[in-house]
């Protein structure tokens, strides 16, 4: 599975690029070597929709209505999933009414729980120098309570976990982009917003828990990521081993399940792969 050809190494790297190279050395070669794309799931295409929707309710904030600002967010979210619908040719009506359902659900939650004296950024992109190599990402929000900056975080999921998120890497480089970027913030406030019509998510649609971490901790964590960008950087250039790590999870999350089974059966993923399309050149610079 790797090739003679030494691809030069060119594209920014992102918190979604470096997890999936931890992850899966195999995923990783398919997605980011040979540059494989496949449709979006439809939770992926579920918190894209519901990202933007969330995005423009609050860039919305003080300028609109509050019955003006709901609709309008809702009807952005509809006009997304008609076209997540066209371009799938797979029927989107559940996540529609999902949606229909969970969007009221947040902006009731959000008037009644969020203090926020200003939106200072929706979508922040950031580009960060770590090492001689860019990182980009963005942060959902940016907001100011009173005298103290906050960044948010939205996740759209059917089962709230959020033990993970003291260690969570994503929040790790949203907090050292900030801090690079001259912000004082205090930290981040992620919010899970729970997928389900009924049940907990009725009485509790959001759960919000406040992540911090400190200068020390930071100054060592951009040292861990120079590390792995370095090795990256040295997978691209020069090639290196490539090998599956199967977990629990493969079966739900990753688009090259198939692939891998076909591995298990004759040794060789091609005839799944074949169905891929190669994602254009201009769209690998920033991943």
């Amino acid at each position: 599975m790797s090739d003679d050809k030494v691809i030069p190494f060119t594209r920014s790297l992102s918190h979604s690029s470096m997890s999936c190279y931890r992850r899966c050395k195999v995923k990783y070669y398919w997605s980011y070597v040979k540059n494989l794309m496949s449709p979006s799931s439809v939770g992926q295409t579920r918190g894209t929709i519901g990202h933007a929707a969330l995005g423009l309710w609050y860039t919305n904030m003080g300028k609109m209505s509050e019955e003006d600002r709901d609709s309008a967010s809702i009807k952005l979210a509809g006009q997304m999933l008609a076209d997540a619908e066209a371009n799938s040719g797979e029927s989107m009506d559940k996540e529609a009414e999902m949606l229909q359902c969970i969007l009221p659900r947040y902006f009731d939650w959000a008037r009644a729980n969020d203090n926020f004296d200003e939106i200072i950024a929706i979508e922040q992109k950031f580009e960060i120098n770590i090492d001689g190599m860019p990182l980009i990402g963005y942060i959902d929000g940016v907001v100011r309570i009173k005298n103290t900056l906050w960044l948010q975080e939205h996740k759209f999921n059917k089962q709230v976990r959020t033990n993970h998120i003291d260690l969570d890497p994503q929040m790790s480089i949203y907090l050292l982009a900030a801090y690079k970027a001259g912000m004082n913030v205090r930290g981040v406030l992620y919010n899970v917003v729970r997928v389900a019509e009924g049940g907990i998510a009725a009485s509790s649609p959001v759960e919000r828990r406040q992540v911090f971490r400190n200068q020390e901790g930071l100054a060592f964590i951009e040292n861990e990521i120079a590390i792995q960008m370095r090795e990256m950087k040295k997978f691209h250039e020069y090639g290196g081993e490539i090998y599956r790590n199967e977990t629990g999870d493969c079966s739900w999350d990753c688009q090259f399940y198939d692939a891998c089974l076909l591995i298990q059966d004759c040794g060789d993923p091609t005839g799944v792969l074949n169905r891929f399309k190669v994602r254009p050149p201009e769209e690998t610079k920033g991943e």
